[in-house]
């Protein structure tokens, strides 16, 4: 797997109260996180392209058991 080196600024005092936390990975949580936030970032990209397509669509008078009871009753 290739890596990429990401450096960021953070406060003095949050650096030295990270490293008395010697039995923290901070590199691994760290990315745990940001790979967190991309895929939250990524869902809701998704869900405004669904909307987007949907935005034309026009929404059904009849509940959706009733549609899909009528689609298998015709196989």
């Amino acid at each position: 797997m290739r890596t990429e080196t990401l450096s960021i600024r953070i406060r003095k005092e949050l650096k030295e109260r990270m490293n008395r936390l010697k039995n923290v990975d901070w590199r691994r949580e760290i990315e745990c996180f940001i790979e967190m936030k991309v895929r939250e970032a990524e869902f809701f990209k998704t869900l405004n392209a669904i909307d987007e397509a949907l935005s034309g669509v026009d929404v059904s008078r009849e509940p959706a058991w009733q549609t899909i009871r009528e689609f298998r009753d015709r196989r």
